[in-house]
């Protein structure tokens, strides 16, 4: 189901395995805005105080590669063909920190089924406090 309410769009998702540490939330809003673009914002239906800022994967690392199991691909209803899913990082806030994304494990969203995961990329060097933006030194 999706919805817009002024310039905020609202896409609801189903994790069938809810997301690591919040196993227990298994529905999820997508609140995408003009004003925040290209940051998104997944939110839990049930407890909306849960909400994670995301960021695309391929904006971050145009050449990612995801990998993802047979159950994941079940449970996002994704053979593999048609439309492509949505990739989001999931984004940490440290004050006094350089702002990181979480590449090791992205949140996969299907459009068409409206199913998501959040997919641990064991097999790979991704990491889960990528920087966003690169520190430079002065000199």
């Amino acid at each position: 189901m999706e919805a817009a309410a002024g310039n905020l769009h609202v896409t609801r998702y189903r994790f069938p395995f809810g997301i690591p540490a919040f196993e227990h939330l298994t529905g999820f809003r997508l609140l995408e805005s003009p004003a925040w673009a290209p940051l998104v914002v997944l939110e839990s239906e049930s407890e909306p105080p849960v909400r994670f800022a995301c960021a695309p994967v391929r904006l971050l690392m145009p050449g990612y590669r995801l990998e993802l199991s047979d159950a994941e691909m079940a449970a996002l209803g994704w053979s593999g063909g048609g439309t492509e899913p949505i990739l989001l990082a999931i984004l940490t806030f440290v004050e006094g920190r350089p702002p990181t994304a979480n590449l090791l494990a992205p949140v996969v969203l299907n459009p068409e089924t409206r199913s998501g995961v959040q997919s641990v990329q064991a097999h790979a060097s991704y990491s889960h406090a990528h920087p966003l933006r690169q520190e430079s030194s002065c000199s």
